[in-house]
């Protein structure tokens, strides 16, 4: 069921947060879709910041590019790291929300990436104009499968490094969801999957 047109919301930037696998951006299509607006991969930022940089002058941004094939089977590495990439994208991420809240003519957006922290979000918590939501899947196996489907060569991984990356997300949402929580972000459930985008836009403030 298509949920009815409307786009009346308060917010000039929307940020949508989750780990690797819960649907983020597939979701965040639909709904940018649905609201005719312009969306922003934080990926692509990344890549790009990548390509302007180096591992000597910014460690964190090209931390997984250096990867050796044991540390894909580390759980608890993966989730430092995606957290240190999340805090080296943190003063980039920034720079945009402020230039779409201070440049009339820079639009509404939404911005959704697995790089995104609650904490990117904390200086604009009582802003009016930046709305900050997690998606969460509390189903390992659910993201396991989710991961496998979408490729990008995680299918041709060995079965230790599938299921290794897949919990090291899974630990990582929780841990998104915690600290989303605790600054007072949003936090909604990824399942089930066929009411998310209308879930999504309750919880953006979206009538």
């Amino acid at each position: 069921m298509e949920p009815e047109q409307n786009t009346n919301h308060t917010w000039k930037v929307l940020l949508i947060g989750g780990s690797s696998g819960v649907g983020k951006t597939m979701i965040s299509q639909e709904l940018a879709k649905y609201l005719s607006l312009s969306l922003l991969l934080l990926d692509d930022l990344r890549l790009a910041l990548q390509q302007a940089t180096n591992r000597e002058t910014h460690p964190d941004l090209h931390v997984f590019l250096n990867y050796q094939t044991d540390q894909w089977r580390n759980a608890a590495t993966i989730l430092v790291d995606w957290i240190a990439v999340g805090n080296a994208m943190t003063k980039p991420l920034h720079a945009i929300i402020q230039h779409h809240l201070v440049v009339p003519t820079a639009g509404t957006i939404i911005i959704e990436g697995d790089g995104i922290l609650p904490m990117a979000g904390s200086p604009f918590a009582d802003s009016n104009d930046v709305c900050t939501i997690f998606i969460v899947e509390d189903h390992e196996e659910k993201l396991l499968h989710n991961l496998r489907a979408r490729g990008r060569g995680f299918e041709e991984w060995d079965t230790s490094q599938q299921e290794s990356f897949a919990h090291a997300s899974w630990l990582y949402g929780q841990w998104l969801a915690q600290e989303a929580r605790r600054v007072g972000f949003l936090v909604i459930k990824a399942q089930p999957q066929e009411t998310l985008l209308q879930r999504l836009l309750a919880a953006a403030g979206v009538e």
